[in-house]
């Protein structure tokens, strides 16, 4: 069975392509490990170590939710299955798959009894996915590191068109904790940081600021 998630919750996202770099940022949030801190096995990490990564991770810090950040665009029930079986407790699909993946990812979610992430990286209007991920737990507004030095805007206006869809809502794409606090004010379940956790000189120092943010600590 899944660990229990609350929101509003941090997501720390472990974009590293070894271990031994998510190991140690793993080990230094143990500590705060419950069910407002996710940890999110990045698309990368899970191409450099394989599904495993998830268990590795549930290991060190058995209270928190993991996330398999997948990113799936076809396959959709194997993929789940794998992710499921790894020990994650949500599992990520592109919000550029097709139609029958997105539907397909969710309901194969819901039958693991884990938490449905459709992201909207690579969408120009994440407001389609309003139909496209209907019954998702939480849709991502994701601005991804290949866009940060382009586009700067924050799209706050999907993440309240989206709640108004009735959609739990992450934001994720360059978060510190002044994007974070304006994220929360446009109602944001959940705030996914990378870098400015997980490369800082002290990252339990710095998660315990966002969840204090959230109320949690």
């Amino acid at each position: 069975m899944a660990r229990a998630a609350k929101f509003p919750s941090l997501q720390v996202a472990l974009d590293f392509t070894s271990w031994r770099e998510a190991e140690a940022v793993v080990r230094s949030l143990a500590d705060l490990s419950g069910p407002s801190l996710f940890l999110e096995a990045g698309t990368p990490l899970i191409k450099g170590e394989g599904i495993s990564v998830i268990t590795r991770i549930s290991g060190i810090a058995p209270g928190s939710p993991v996330v398999a950040d997948l990113k799936t665009m076809d396959t959709a029930e194997l993929e789940v299955s794998m992710a499921a079986g790894a020990g994650a407790d949500a599992a990520v699909v592109s919000g550029a798959a097709p139609r029958e993946t997105v539907r397909s990812f969710i309901e194969e979610c819901r039958r693991r009894g884990i938490l449905s992430f459709v992201d909207s990286i690579g969408l120009e209007d994440p407001s389609t996915l309003i139909d496209k991920a209907k019954g998702a737990d939480v849709v991502v507004i994701h601005r991804g590191i290949d866009e940060e030095s382009s586009r700067r805007e924050r799209r706050w206006s999907y993440v309240e068109l989206l709640k108004g869809a009735g959609f739990r809502v992450a934001v994720a794409g360059g978060i510190d904790l002044e994007a974070a606090g304006e994220a929360l004010g446009y109602g944001a379940d959940v705030i996914i940081v990378g870098r400015d956790i997980t490369r800082s000189r002290d990252p339990a120092k710095r998660a315990l600021e966002y969840l204090r943010m959230l109320g949690e600590r």
